[in-house]
């Protein structure tokens, strides 16, 4: 092992990390890395790929475009192929029919020109706001259907059951017509289409000798699928990640995914158990969630402040909520006061446009009047079907994600007129890697970001009740915890002096 360690030059690793050199070079088959946060997963990952011996074919598995970037730059050997999964799965599409068309609306587009032609229609009378619904399942059930590999649509039952998915008439059969059209739609495809069509056809992949993969616990079960396509006969993976840190299992995400490739024959597990990033009282914080954590020898003490004020929070730190109207009024009250700051996530401020824009209406007030009846309907519609009580909706979480995107319209409307100026206002406040200003962020889009004192506020809106009803979400209630209590590498604050609604 001392040989293989002096091809990583300046490079001390822990004895985790020794570990997982050492299974590289000298084991054999497959393993999961269970790697706590801040543990050095990058690092370890470019230093294990320099000990797979060159007449191996290598493939490594990214996150997202952004780490492929870096991990390129910090491996600097061309011989190593490191792409996204979607990457992967669109260079099949490209092999299989040439040329296509990446349009994200594809399947939402098939669906809207279905019913105005008359192609779709439900089996009875809806009301606007029940066939808003059905058409949103629709549009949602499709995406569910492939990212969860499924083989029929009986197969959504379970997923409807637990993303809590009120079904209103026919729409299994509409989803069964969207897929089977969308797998023939060949010219044209979305991003789950690049995960789904080499998956579903059965395509012979091009393989590797060795794969390496990121963030393993938020695979979804398609994209596990197709990364074991990839692997050659006789092939090994090292499949790394932290099952406390799965938290997109409402967006398809198996919760269970880092369990299913341990599960996989000749697989080992891995730790990779000391933290770099934060200061030991910290961990010893997270520790109360994820006992295997540890500091890093001589690592500083910290500061944890139970007892946070708004007015020690400064330029580069991070304030993060589990939810987003409450980041958005403290952004809006910062800006008040010519204090620099915004809301990561482009992606949520499109999705806030969205909903705006479906409303049809020109003043924000008509905006904020229909979306309150939206809110309504479905609040009645939820009650019908599942028989809870009004002061129980906002444990529902459809009404609470709903009832949260509205008071974020209303905050950012106030005071406007049209509702152009609040989309204009939208766009100005939601941003993607931002270089100066407070970071404002729910603590789904801090994972993966660190920061130097991290603020959390609203800490009450932790554990959904609704959520730790069920074993997979109540954990993942937990993980989102965890994952709030490892962004600082010097200071943990609770605000005291917000006021959270």
């Amino acid at each position: 092992m001392e040989t293989v360690l002096t091809f990583i030059k300046s490079f001390i690793p822990s004895k985790y990390q020794k570990a997982v050199f050492d299974f590289i070079v000298n084991g054999v088959g497959n393993a999961v890395i269970n790697a706590v946060a801040g543990s050095g997963k990058s690092t370890t990952i470019v230093q294990g790929m320099k000990l797979i011996p060159s007449n191996l074919k290598v493939l490594f598995l990214a996150f997202n475009k952004r780490i492929v970037e870096e991990l390129i730059v910090k491996v600097n050997d061309p011989s190593k192929t490191i792409k996204t999964l979607n990457a992967l799965g669109h260079s099949a599409v490209v092999k299989a029919y040439g040329r296509v068309t990446v349009d994200v609306r594809k399947y939402t587009n098939y669906v809207t020109n279905g019913f105005k032609n008359g192609l779709f229609n439900s089996t009875r009378d809806l009301t606007d706001f029940e066939f808003g619904v059905y058409r949103d399942n629709i549009y949602n059930l499709i995406n569910y259907y492939r990212v969860n590999n499924c083989k029929t649509v009986n197969d959504l039952t379970p997923i409807c059951e637990k993303f809590n998915i009120i079904v209103m008439d026919n729409e299994f059969e509409i989803v069964e017509r969207a897929i089977r059209w969308g797998l023939n739609e060949t010219k044209t495809i979305d991003f789950v289409d690049q995960l789904f069509f080499p998956v579903a056809k059965n395509w012979e992949m091009e393989k590797y000798d060795f794969i390496l993969i990121d963030e393993c616990q938020d695979l979804s079960a398609v994209q596990r699928e197709l990364f074991l396509k990839s692997l050659a006969t006789n092939g090994r993976f090292i499949a790394v990640g932290d099952p406390h840190q799965a938290i997109y299992g409402f967006a398809g995400a198996d919760a269970d995914s880092f369990q299913q490739l341990q599960a996989i024959p000749n697989t080992i597990t891995l730790p990779l158990s000391v933290c770099y990033r934060c200061g030991s009282d910290i961990v010893e914080k997270a520790k109360t969630l994820v006992p295997q954590i540890e500091a890093r020898e001589n690592a500083p003490v910290g500061v944890i402040d139970e007892k946070a004020k708004l007015a020690d929070v400064v330029d580069g730190d991070m304030v993060l909520c589990r939810n987003t109207a409450p980041l958005v009024r403290l952004c809006m009250q910062y800006i008040s006061q010519n204090v620099k700051a915004y809301v990561v996530g482009r992606d949520i401020g499109a999705n806030l446009i969205s909903l705006i824009k479906k409303t049809n209406k020109t003043l924000t007030v008509d905006v904020l009047n229909r979306l309150s009846i939206d809110l309504s309907e479905l609040g009645q519609k939820i009650m019908s079907k599942t028989g809870c009580e009004v002061k129980e909706l906002n444990d529902m979480p459809s009404y609470a994600l709903l009832r949260d995107k509205i008071e974020c319209i209303e905050v950012i409307a106030g005071g406007l007129k049209y509702a152009s100026q609040a989309i204009d206002r939208i766009e100005l406040i939601f941003k993607d890697e931002q270089k100066s200003g407070i970071a404002l962020s729910t603590v789904h889009k801090a994972k993966g970001l660190e920061s130097d004192n991290v603020y959390i506020i609203c800490p009450n809106k932790f554990y959904n009740r609704r959520s730790m009803k069920k074993e997979w979400s109540a954990q993942q209630e937990k993980n989102l915890v965890y994952v709030a209590y490892t962004r600082p590498k010097n200071k943990l604050g609770f605000i005291t002096d917000f006021e959270c609604k």
